[in-house]
């Protein structure tokens, strides 16, 4: 006889960590499972490149132990993948062959990494602690690394690879972090990091990959770099797969509703395979960041119980840390906007541009140098509010006093 669960949830991170939090707070009865094809805890993927750089040992990685599944009595079936999911039936089969029915399933399963045309052994991908692995081995002879991609992986890898190490970084488009900040920003960084002996290939690409005892990549432009490590930085595809052959409405990602409920009322998705509502623009979008996973997963769950709850939208919100320099952006980031204010200090680094509407309301914020305002930015646009004052920019603000006169 088939295993069957009130609750079923596919994927063990942020989402389905958060979904599982949630169940349990508000049900006690129900009998929940958690399935994800890692045989191991859930671990943060942001901190990957800092145990890779051997600041941060395997085991700080994990964000629960086993004992927290055990806490909230929910069965755990790790090492296996889903292998299809029949909506009708509810029931979902395993690659074990095992069959598992559900009440309820909230899909979770996140993102992979996109991957060159072109392999070759000394390149690699970062999404799983198996890739972080294999680059921590790749790297420790390495004299020389280049990434291919500057967003939220290349860059954080190459910041934390050794000093002697000579780093090089093909990027596609015009500017690096062009999915992250607006351009003015990405200048000011772009600067920062030349500076500290990044060599940045813009408007290019790898054409051809040789292997020898070093890769022999050749750019379109022509320029040929020997490099002992290729990292492959060309962001994620959403893992879609189960809901396309299931029958699900799929975009980019699977579609949900702003009750994290796909097209199947049984059937919810959150995290970066789900696209719902922008907390903005309202056009569907996949924000693909923790905060946004943790957020819909809590949503999902409380659907999932009958609250009825809708999900006011996702919003970007990422913060990083990259050759020593700080860079957070949160919300809507394009100077497009009806006005944008902006301070910029060289002697200290500090960058702020601050994105608003026609009613002078804080749509967005980027940030350079310390960033722990962000917070305060995020609150400011998700509670709509209307922009302080040039005080806030320079920081010369009371940022207690600020949040005091939203609350």
């Amino acid at each position: 006889m088939a295993e069957h669960y009130d609750v079923v949830v596919i994927g063990n991170s942020a989402a389905g960590l958060q979904a599982l939090r949630t169940l349990r707070r508000h049900n006690q009865q129900l009998s929940v499972a958690i399935i994800d094809r890692e045989d191991c805890p859930a671990y943060s993927r942001v901190l990957t490149p800092y145990y890779i750089g051997g600041h941060v040992p395997r085991e700080e990685l994990d964000i629960v132990d086993l004992d927290f599944y055990k806490k909230l009595s929910v069965t755990t079936i790790f090492g296996q993948a889903v292998v299809s999911i029949d909506p009708e039936k509810h029931s979902l089969q395993l690659a074990d062959e095992r069959q598992i029915g559900f009440g309820k399933l909230l899909i979770g399963t996140g993102a992979e990494a996109r991957t060159l045309g072109v392999a070759a052994e000394k390149s690699c991908v970062l999404r799983h602690v198996s890739d972080a692995k294999k680059l921590i081995g790749l790297l420790k002879t390495a004299k020389s690394i280049t990434a291919i991609g500057a967003g939220l992986v290349s860059l954080p890898l190459l910041s934390h690879a050794s000093d002697e190490i000579e780093k090089h970084l093909v990027v596609g488009s015009g500017r690096i972090f062009s999915r992250v900040v607006d351009a003015e920003a990405a200048a000011i960084i772009e600067a920062k990091l030349t500076s500290k002996g990044l060599q940045i290939h813009k408007k290019d690409d790898i054409e051809t990959i040789d292997e020898g005892n070093r890769l022999q990549l050749k750019l379109r432009s022509g320029l040929q770099l020997e490099s002992d490590l290729l990292i492959v930085g060309k962001g994620v595809v959403p893992n879609t797969h189960l809901a396309v052959a299931a029958g699900l409405n799929v975009n980019d990602g699977i579609l949900i509703n702003r009750f994290c409920q796909t097209s199947h009322p049984d059937i919810y998705a959150a995290g970066d395979n789900a696209e719902g509502a922008d907390f903005i623009s309202g056009e569907q979008t996949i924000q693909g960041n923790w905060m946004t996973a943790v957020e819909q997963g809590e949503n999902a769950a409380l659907n999932i119980l009958g609250h009825e709850c809708p999900y006011q939208g996702s919003l970007k919100n990422n913060i990083t840390e990259i050759f020593g320099v700080e860079v957070a952006a949160v919300g809507y980031c394009h100077d497009d906007v009806a006005e944008v204010v902006s301070s910029y200090n060289a002697s200290t680094g500090r960058y702020r541009k601050v994105f608003l509407d026609e009613q002078q309301r804080v749509v967005g914020a980027t940030l350079i140098g310390e960033t722990n305002d962000s917070g305060l930015y995020y609150q400011l646009v998700t509670t709509r509010s209307v922009f302080p004052g040039k005080e806030l920019l320079t920081g010369t603000a009371n940022y207690a006093q600020t949040l005091f006169r939203l609350e």
